[in-house]
């Protein structure tokens, strides 16, 4: 609770916490990426039956964490990869 307003916070003490649906939902996303390697936004869209706008988020949400990150692939298209500490696909 913030002391100057009485309110719960999230765990990082911005905003309000994430409903649970969201927080499943990043939890796909990364295990996708981790057992599929770097995939493009479109590609884990379809794969995982989500919207446009749904997708972008947790990957956004994802990459502030610092658990993904946005790569250039070798077609020239970008990918986002589970591997923040390896090269680039």
């Amino acid at each position: 609770m913030s002391q100057e307003t009485g309110t719960k916070t999230s765990a990082l003490g911005r905003g309000r916490p994430r409903p649970q649906e969201a927080i499943e939902r990043d939890a796909m996303i990364l295990s996708c990426l981790k057992d599929n390697g770097p995939q493009t936004r479109n590609t884990l869209r379809d794969g995982l039956g989500l919207s446009d706008s749904i997708t972008y988020l947790s990957l956004s949400r994802l990459r502030r964490q610092g658990l993904v990150k946005l790569c250039q692939g070798a077609a020239g298209d970008r990918q986002w990869s589970a591997d923040v500490d390896g090269p680039c696909p």
